[in-house]
């Protein structure tokens, strides 16, 4: 007891002097008091809204604490925004923070325990399973469970959120509700994306077609080439037209020479050999006939009479002409000469180009008996330039009027007759 006594006596005298010290501080502070007006608030510190009208020696007297001064502490966490605030207390200073134990609703879960926040709006955050997806987007089970609120994080994509305008796309409305995210998922492509359209050997797309949408086949691309078109019989292959679009002959062959009919009635005759060539012509599919030679008479070739070689097929005049008489050699010793008119009366033998030696005297210094006329009984001078013309068989000739001097007669000499006569007589 006495020790509780001792300590009592000590503490009233420790409280005694505290009093006697503030009483002695007072008393100087009021020895220096002045007006707020003329006081300067320290940092953290603000002017009391009427200190204009105050007066104090101290900045408690002129002045209020801001929150930037205040410790938070507990459940409460501080807050840089309300430092600017005058106050002294936890309900000005700081925010109080959610907390472990606080309870969100099914579909929530308490995002932050150490965030500020005294409601579920601020202390839950809902998992995607709460979250609505529509279009573009579709509903995930995978996700269902992630703490999130948005499409991209909720949700898949489906087609309709995919650019299908890229080059080489088109849409495809059919897929619009399917999940995807790339345009090879979700586009259709355009016939001119190689990447997606590969036609067969002999195919290809044409120009027009690269922004016409495939039909989910190449083929509805693909045009068929020339290279892979099989000719009918009596064309062949183009082969400038291998990488042109095209089906059919017209379009991708060209004909034969055995599709041309050679006239022979134009002077060409048929040539076998060149049958399977290319060629629309007569100068690539037939053999010229002799009907189109022109025989060189300056060098001694005539035509055939009638016609007779123009469908011969040659080009010469060793095999369109034939030579004439003037070519031929007669014989003086059989006594021939050649026909006058040797350069234009074709032949190879005697008898198409030779007459008898005689005839030049037969042609110039005689004259051919008028109708009843005979040798008979004409006077010498004048039996030596007559003739007559007679047959021999089937054959011409010439007889000429010859005077017998021993009985001074002129007759026939038929032992002399000129044999097929003379020509031009």
């Amino acid at each position: 007891m006495k020790t509780i006594a001792t300590l009592a006596v000590l503490l009233s005298a420790v409280s005694a002097k505290k009093l006697t010290l503030r009483s002695v501080k007072a008393n100087q502070e009021l020895a220096t008091t002045t007006s707020c007006d003329k006081q300067k608030c320290p940092a953290a510190w603000r002017p009391k809204p009427n200190h204009h009208t105050l007066s104090g020696s101290t900045s408690a007297d002129c002045c209020d604490k801001t929150c930037e001064l205040f410790t938070c502490r507990g459940v409460y966490r501080s807050n840089e925004a309300y430092w600017g605030n005058v106050g002294n207390s936890p309900q000005v200073c700081c925010d109080k923070m959610c907390g472990t134990d606080f309870e969100c609703d099914v579909g929530y879960v308490l995002a932050d325990a150490t965030a500020p926040g005294v409601s579920k709006k601020d202390c839950c955050q809902p998992k995607c399973q709460l979250f609505e997806c529509t279009a573009p987007w579709a509903p995930s089970a995978a996700k269902k469970d992630v703490v999130a609120s948005s499409a991209e994080e909720c949700c898949e994509k489906t087609c309709a959120a995919v650019n299908c305008s890229l080059p080489g796309w088109a849409p495809n409305k059919s897929k619009e509700l399917e999940i995807g995210s790339t345009p090879e998922d979700c586009c259709t492509p355009l016939c001119g994306n190689s990447a997606q359209v590969k036609c067969p050997f002999g195919s290809a797309v044409k120009d027009e077609d690269v922004n016409k949408t495939s039909d989910g086949t190449d083929e509805g691309c693909c045009a068929p080439q020339c290279k892979a078109y099989k000719c009918s019989d009596g064309f062949a292959p183009n082969v400038a037209k291998d990488e042109a679009f095209g089906a059919s002959d017209e379009e991708c062959c060209l004909p034969t020479c055995k599709k041309f009919e050679c006239s022979m009635e134009m002077g060409w005759a048929p040539f076998p050999a060149v049958e399977s060539d290319i060629g629309d012509n007569a100068t690539q599919c037939c053999l010229a006939t002799c009907k189109q030679w022109t025989c060189n008479a300056t060098e001694g070739w005539l035509p055939y009479p009638e016609g007779a070689k123009d469908n011969t097929t040659g080009a010469s005049n060793s095999i369109c002409c034939m030579p004439a008489c003037e070519k031929y050699s007669c014989s003086s010793a059989k006594g021939l000469m050649k026909i006058p008119t040797a350069k234009t009366v074709g032949g190879t033998t005697d008898e198409e180009c030779c007459e008898s030696s005689k005839c030049d005297d037969v042609r110039n210094k005689m004259a051919k008996m008028e109708d009843k006329e005979v040798c008979n009984g004409l006077e010498k001078e004048k039996c030596l330039k007559k003739y007559a013309k007679v047959k021999q068989g089937n054959s011409p000739a010439i007889v000429m009027c010859s005077f017998d001097e021993t009985y001074n007669l002129c007759r026939y000499d038929t032992d002399s007759a000129i044999k097929g006569g003379c020509t031009e007589i």
